[in-house]
């Protein structure tokens, strides 16, 4: 059946509006029945709240997705990368996970700095679960991400258990991408 499988490109940042394009059209596709979605990704990251959304968002669709780093994938954006079935990234590309930041603290009172750097903590640790519960990421490397930029490349993203293997995103001959 020729809508059993759709294609589409995401690269943006992980925040309402990308996130809600990107669960629209995995929604269309479920709603017209497609089983396997193939989603050429990239994307620095964003907002937490909205990554998490999403990541569980994808993992409560009746739909097999195929995830390709296709450039980079960072931040908040990993978690949701891990929400796939199937990963893979580019030989060229490259994930990067840190701890979260906070904005401008100026003009702060010391109660709204605390009630900032909690809530950083709690999405650290949100963060944290799901990237030990999708993947096999070392337990040093989840401790050093709390204190700073932790790159890791094709090669350890497959012993790391990010993705599957290294594969390029390709579309078959005769198929359509959509750019979310």
């Amino acid at each position: 059946m020729a809508n059993d499988v759709a294609y589409f490109g995401f690269t943006g940042p992980i925040e309402p509006g990308g996130v809600g394009r990107l669960a629209g059209a995995l929604n269309s596709a479920v709603n017209g029945g497609v089983d396997t979605v193939h989603l050429a990704f990239s994307s620095n990251g964003g907002y937490v709240a909205d990554g998490v959304y999403l990541y569980n968002h994808i993992r409560a669709l009746p739909l097999h997705l195929v995830i390709y780093n296709s450039g980079s994938v960072g931040s908040i954006a990993v978690s949701v990368f891990l929400a796939a079935q199937e990963r893979y990234c580019s030989t060229h590309a490259m994930f990067m996970i840190h701890p979260t930041t906070m904005g401008q603290s100026e003009g702060l009172t010391a109660r709204r700095l605390q009630s900032t750097l909690d809530a950083a903590l709690a999405d650290d640790d949100r963060t944290d679960n799901i990237l030990r519960e999708r993947s096999r990421i070392p337990s040093d490397i989840l401790a050093a991400r709390r204190h700073s930029e932790i790159y890791i490349p094709p090669s350890k993203a497959v012993d790391y258990g990010l993705v599957n293997a290294v594969r390029e995103f390709a579309l078959p001959q005769g198929q359509q991408i959509v750019q979310i």
